[in-house]
């Protein structure tokens, strides 16, 4: 039997808003979690998973509520499902998973499964994307700010993280840091963002790494270094169409594992929630998730 699970606060309330709209026209048996608690929904999954091991887990919700997932569903028979219902709603969006609700529920009806890479670091699985510096810090000033509430509603998540550039462009310095990435380490001078990710976009619909694909056993990397604060701000419109990775302080690499250690402590994010401070270590495990994706992905 498989479960919907709803995050009632996703998105202001929508996720509750699309599960309202989608559930008069589900016809087979499934089992409901409708929680705001993540705590609450990992409990209750947890619980349906020992069940019936071989299930798909729904997702009505944001980026947030499937990170949540992860942890239960990383190397298990148990596959993923995707309603977003959010307010960046990247890892839909990296999979091509329609954003109306009724489009997205006919690809899980298709059962078209995907295995896909996970990345694993600060003890926690991550589908998307880790990142530090600069872009961790716009996502904290957004998620944390006034505005955001009212972006969401309106269905202007993008707003809301363009708002945190503005807001953390006035106040953010680079720092240097030594970056490993399978085993080989390069000292850089004035990093200003460094984003470990498996799918090509995150907050919001950012393409940091457009060359970036969750199936071929190794993340891509993308630095950011040796820039003053205008050459920062005329890059930003560019990593909107991921034309950014042909400028010269602009560095991809590729690899399995890397190790991320700036000279200061930074923040540190993961499907857009904090994931800690660095230094951190950053493995990529494939095929350790088993995704309800479109037929064509």
């Amino acid at each position: 039997m498989n479960m919907f699970v709803i995050n009632g606060s996703a998105g202001n309330g929508n996720a509750l808003r699309v599960w309202k709209r989608l559930e008069p026209k589900l016809e087979h048996p499934y089992a409901v979690c409708l929680s705001t608690s993540g705590e609450e929904a990992f409990e209750q999954v947890n619980h349906h998973l020992q069940l019936y091991p071989k299930c798909t887990i729904i997702v009505i919700g944001g980026d947030g509520t499937i990170h949540r997932m992860l942890s239960l569903l990383a190397g298990s028979e148990a596959a993923l499902g995707i309603i977003p219902a959010g307010s960046g709603n990247d890892t839909a969006r990296g999979f091509g998973i329609p954003k109306r609700p009724e489009k997205a529920l006919k690809v899980i009806q298709d059962a078209h499964i995907r295995s896909i890479d996970l990345l694993y670091a600060y003890d926690t699985w991550t589908l998307t994307a880790l990142a530090t510096g600069f872009d961790a810090e716009v996502a904290h000033a957004a998620d944390t700010s006034w505005y955001k509430s009212w972006c969401n509603r309106l269905g202007l998540g993008s707003v809301a993280y363009l708002l945190g550039i503005i807001h953390t462009l006035i106040r953010y310095k680079p720092v240097d840091a030594v970056i490993e990435v399978d085993g080989q380490s390069t000292q850089y001078k004035q990093v200003w963002l460094c984003a470990v990710a498996n799918t090509s976009t995150y907050g919001g619909g950012i393409r940091i790494c457009p060359d970036a694909a969750s199936n071929d056993g190794q993340f891509d990397l993308c630095i950011v270094h040796h820039a003053s604060r205008l050459k920062l701000m005329l890059l930003l419109p560019t990593v909107l169409f991921g034309r950014h990775t042909r400028l010269r302080y602009v560095t991809i690499k590729r690899g399995r594992k890397a190790r991320i250690e700036p000279s200061v402590p930074q923040l540190t994010i993961g499907d857009g929630e904090e994931a800690g401070n660095t230094p951190f270590v950053a493995e990529l495990f494939p095929s350790k998730l088993r995704l309800l994706v479109p037929a064509d992905r």
